[in-house]
């Protein structure tokens, strides 16, 4: 007889996040929070990688679901995995809305927060038929059923119309740029957001440590053993990325350069 308090055991799907995704994602993910501080200028092309592996978890999660191959927390870790990208708000430069890299990257958070709103309302509930163990959705080995599904039903909804909002300012944002209109002149020194640093550090330590506890309290196997030839790709961006920005800082001796640190708009320096 089946335990309904121990773990649903399955061999987890390496393609989706396996040990050389998740290793290039968080590499990728420090990669542009530092590129942010030392070197915004390359920070461009560190957003169009990030959407283009996001855009491939995503859609990954997308076919799985179609196929009905999917487990109930699997949806769940690809979120955290997309999420985690969300780093790159701080620093000078960030987030620019009227360029085509804003406005595809606020329609795949779109496109997500709509399959989530799915999942949390209707989706879980095929998964989680005839199911008689525990699925862990958080940390504390919190159920991925009851309060923990009305709160992301709540949050997913937000989400929604937060993104909603941001796609009107960003179409908005993109048609200016494309008529013509000057944009805003940058400050000849980088002005760096404390608030925001500390913000997107703690959504890299947090989306590192949510995916590999859910790894572990699921009992997943068959992630990190072996690297298939899908797992090389975003690994060899993330440490190709992050060895690139280490190197340019200590060679160029970046950390010497002034910053405005500024707090809510208060200068710090």
């Amino acid at each position: 007889m089946v335990n309904p308090t121990q773990p649903c055991s399955f061999t987890g799907n390496a393609d989706l996040y396996g040990i050389g995704i998740r290793i290039g994602l968080y590499l990728q993910w420090v990669t542009t929070l530092t590129t942010t501080l030392y070197e915004p200028k390359d920070e461009e092309i560190l957003r169009v990688i990030n959407l283009l592996i996001q855009s491939a978890v995503f859609m990954g999660l997308i076919l799985l679901t179609s196929r009905n191959q999917i487990e109930p927390v699997e949806p769940v870790i690809s979120i955290w995995l997309i999420f985690g990208a969300l780093s790159s708000l701080s620093g000078s430069g960030m987030n620019p809305l009227g360029h085509f890299s804003g406005l595809y990257r606020v329609a795949l958070y779109t496109a997500v927060a709509g399959y989530a709103c799915w999942f949390w309302f209707t989706g879980l509930d095929g998964t989680l038929q005839g199911q008689q163990c525990e699925t862990v959705a958080f940390f504390g080995r919190v159920s991925i059923a009851g309060r923990f599904r009305t709160f992301n039903k709540i949050a997913s909804a937000f989400g929604v119309c937060i993104c909603a909002v941001f796609v009107v300012l960003t179409a908005r944002a993109f048609f200016r740029r494309y008529k013509g209109v000057p944009e805003a002149s940058k400050p000849k020194r980088q002005k760096v957001s404390v608030e925001l640093f500390i913000v997107s550090t703690a959504i890299i330590i947090i989306s590192v440590v949510a995916v590999e506890y859910l790894l572990q309290a699921n009992g997943i196997t068959g992630i990190n053993q072996t690297l298939s030839v899908g797992q090389l790709i975003p690994l060899l961006v993330g440490a190709f990325s992050f060895a690139e920005i280490v190197f340019s800082v200590v060679r160029k001796r970046l950390f010497r350069n002034a910053r405005c640190w500024v707090l809510f708009g208060r200068h710090l320096s």
